[in-house]
């Protein structure tokens, strides 16, 4: 029913009366309109909000931005085509008076913040000629425009505050604009949704000390005995006795098998705690599998998953808005973009790519999570991961973070890059105890914590995939990391064919083709694996042999006798190593403690990824002729040298900084890509997610309510398998592919396409599939 109120200001706008109304956004499911002057009051203040709590310095700015940024909105053309009185334009654009007025004004922040607020952030040439664009004729139309805010509101001030910190740094004021438009999309994006859905989005609170005695529990849950045990345990207390430190950069070396994902947790929360931060924010390699650690998280602090772990890695394209033309209603902004992360939980377990492409982003979608990483604590989970391209970019921004925003680092893995300042290479590097340990003898834990044995290949010998699959065929359990997604369907196919029939259910395949859900129930859960899966077998002594890409790498919990490592970088065969004799329960036939194998071989087909991989291996075997390969499973000091040599051979800039000087963010955000080749997700029909793709296809439609939200988005990137473009374009010129609902650039697979033991395959399929 409509209300009093709706049909008074209607009746107000109509009559073109002495006072008119004037409105941000057309009718919600209650057909009740958006104020303007509520509108901007409201983004203004929670930016203005987020800004006190982040960096209070910017809150002037962060207010200013957020009540100017619908100026344009004044604008009679604007209400016109608000009311559906005439067509999208030129006419009806209203970015561009607020941004201009900023720019005038010389307010740094604002002007690119509002100019950039639907169509992302411009570069400085760009945001210049937008304003000055003489077919918007804004120094005509902005006194009228500038007269009726100022009724509405109180007058403009010719100067605001802006941070001080900026002046003369070119790169902090960059990462200052990043900041505060990240703050004004957040409010528009999350007051607009209010006004359309009709309730405010709520966000749980972090609370640090219920949560960190919540992990305290399960520590004090799990056996006490055994020498490991003990070592992690030490491990642990170290981090919450080290949490009590001033904010600022932290090392966790630890090898595999240690502890690292709670005690590394335990640290930051403790340090969250003493320090009153907002969130923790896990990062982890991209080509890691996310969930086993998320799922653990969420198991231990949030039992009950009301929200306070979340995991984040998704990656869907939202168009560009560079008309502001978009429908009116039920949204003004593209549904993807509601359904974009904003990182509003206590606990977020991210990507590399999600959490480093954000920082240098230009897009509103990218962008809004920005300011939720201040005041935090950041785990990078196996930290030598971070893209060497990116590395001075990178650290310039950490640092960036740490001085003005309050956030501290911890630097997690068992194969310390460091990170050093050097002049040549890193300039951006830390300089001498700027990074602070936090275990203790560490040389000591390493020599405790060793479970392996490694041997390499002689020069030029090879191993073929044949060999390789009767050598592994011989173990009741063995695992093998290859390079590429090919090379794991070639040695899958062959071990198949290798095992007697009635193991052939114990060969298993993991590669980023599989979606994440479809990875974890292969590997099993961590605490109470189902029968069938990898961790059920190896912790019943049932035959398992496992076949995998690099992801198994990075902190996936699995146990093996016996690991085989193709040749790659140095990092890689000694992460690899910790998927052997995980747990030191390897015995010899007299019950005594043994040591796990991992042999390092050369593949027939020695095909390496481009680029910094390759540079990589190729830096490893030339260490490895001058040291005993054995050394890595004890020495963690060659993770120096190795690192020191790679960042000198390899381009780690990328020219990013140059292009963040003359803040071209468009640019940047070009260049700062984690993946160089370009990728785009799609949603595979596997699972439950078949189920959720039928619910949100058949959805009934509501009227001012979006059919696909941010819940939707968390629930379906579990079933997302990212694509490189050509492997996209393949599927969609088979037709393979098609929209999860009209006008939603978010694409579905086709069933028969997803393999149920290898994922997405295009190209090659099993033999097998094709006997009858």
């Amino acid at each position: 029913m409509k209300t009093l109120a709706f049909f008074l200001s209607s009746f107000t706008e109509l009559s073109h009366c002495m006072v008119p109304v004037f409105y941000a956004h057309s009718g919600n499911k209650t057909e009740q309109w958006h104020f303007l002057k509520d509108h901007l009051i409201a983004v203004g203040s929670l930016a203005s909000h987020y800004a006190e709590r982040n960096c209070p310095v910017m809150q002037d700015a962060a207010k200013w931005a957020g009540l100017l940024h619908d100026l344009g909105k004044y604008r009679d053309e604007f209400q016109q085509y608000l009311r559906s009185e005439r067509d999208g334009g030129v006419e009806t654009r209203h970015a561009v008076y607020g941004a201009a007025l900023a720019f005038q004004r010389d307010w740094l922040g604002p002007a690119f913040a509002i100019a950039g607020h639907h169509a992302g952030l411009y570069d400085l040439n760009q945001l210049q000629t937008l304003v000055e664009d003489p077919k918007y004729r804004v120094e005509e139309r902005l006194p009228l425009i500038i007269e009726r805010f100022e009724k509405e509101h109180s007058s403009i001030p010719q100067y605001i505050s802006e941070p001080e910190f900026v002046n003369g740094n070119p790169h902090r004021a960059e990462f200052y604009i990043r900041i505060l438009f990240s703050m004004l999309v957040d409010a528009d994006f999350i007051d607009t949704e209010s006004h359309y859905t009709g309730t405010l989005r709520g966000a749980i609170t972090l609370a640090p000390s219920e949560l960190l005695q919540r992990l305290i529990d399960e520590k004090a849950g799990k056996s006490q005995d055994g020498v490991l045990n003990t070592i992690r345990n030490q491990i642990f207390q170290q981090c919450l006795d080290k949490a009590a430190k001033p904010q600022g950069f932290f090392s966790l070396t630890v090898p595999t098998g240690g502890g690292k994902t709670l005690s590394g947790m335990a640290f930051a929360l403790a340090h969250a705690a003493r320090h009153t931060l907002r969130r923790v924010i896990v990062v982890i390699p991209y080509l890691s599998i996310i969930e086993q650690n998320a799922a653990q998280y969420r198991r231990i602090l949030d039992p009950e998953n009301i929200g306070i772990v979340i995991e984040h890695h998704s990656a869907v394209n939202v168009p560009e808005d560079n008309d502001e033309t978009r429908p009116l209603a039920p949204f003004e902004k593209h549904p993807n973009e509601y359904a974009a992360e904003n990182w509003d939980a206590p606990i977020i377990v991210t990507t590399s790519v999600q959490f480093i492409e954000s920082l240098f982003a230009c897009r509103t979608s990218r962008c809004r999570k920005l300011h939720n990483i201040a005041r935090s604590v950041v785990i990078f989970d196996e930290v030598q991961t971070l893209p060497n391209h990116l590395l001075n970019p990178l650290l310039n921004v950490f640092h960036e973070l740490h001085d003005n925003y309050g956030v501290s680092f911890v630097f997690s893995t068992a194969t310390q890059p460091a990170f050093r300042h050097r002049s040549l290479s890193l300039s951006e590097g830390f300089k001498p105890n700027e990074v602070q340990e936090i275990t203790q003898d560490t040389d000591q834990l390493f020599q405790q914590l060793r479970r392996v044995t490694i041997s390499a290949p002689k020069t030029d010998e090879v191993l073929s995939w044949d060999a390789l699959s009767k050598q592994m065929s011989g173990q009741s359990q063995a695992l093998s990391i290859v390079n590429l997604r090919r090379h794991a369907f070639e040695l899958w196919q062959k071990l198949r064919r290798e095992v007697p029939i009635d193991e052939k259910g114990a060969v298993f395949h993991l590669s980023s083709a599989m979606c994440a859900e479809h990875r974890l129930d292969v590997l099993g859960a961590d605490r109470e694996p189902l029968p069938g899966t990898i961790r059920y077998r190896l912790r019943n002594d049932q035959p398992c042999r496992l076949v995998s890409t690099q992801l198994i790498e990075a902190g996936v919990d699995v146990d093996f006798p016996i690991v085989w490592r193709a040749l790659g970088p140095l990092d890689s065969i000694v992460q690899a190593a910790g998927r052997c004799n995980r747990e030191n329960k390897l015995r010899d036939d007299d019950g005594n403690p043994k040591f796990g194998e991992v042999i390092v071989f050369r593949p027939e087909d020695n095909k390496l990824p481009p680029g910094v991989y390759r540079t990589a291996t190729e830096i490893t075997v030339n260490l490895l002729a001058d040291t005993e390969v054995d050394a890595l499973a004890t020495d963690h000091m060659l993770f120096e040298r190795y690192f020191d040599q790679l960042y000198q051979y390899v381009p780690n800039d990328n020219g990013v900084q140059q292009e963040r000087e003359k803040l071209h963010f468009r640019k940047v955000a070009e260049l700062a890509k984690v993946i160089e080749s370009d990728t785009q997700a799609v949603i595979v029909p596997y699972g439950k997610g078949c189920d959720l793709i039928e619910e949100i296809r058949t959805r009934p439609v509501v009227k001012g309510s979006p059919r696909f939200n941010r819940n939707d988005m968390r629930k379906l990137q579990r079933f997302m398998v990212n694509l490189h473009q050509r492997d996209f374009q393949r599927l969609f010129t088979l037709k393979a592919i098609k929209p999860l609902l009209p006008n939603l650039d978010i694409q579905v697979l086709a069933e028969g396409w997803y393999h149920p033991d290898l994922g997405i395959v295009i190209e090659q399929r099993p033999l097998e599939d094709f006997l009858i």
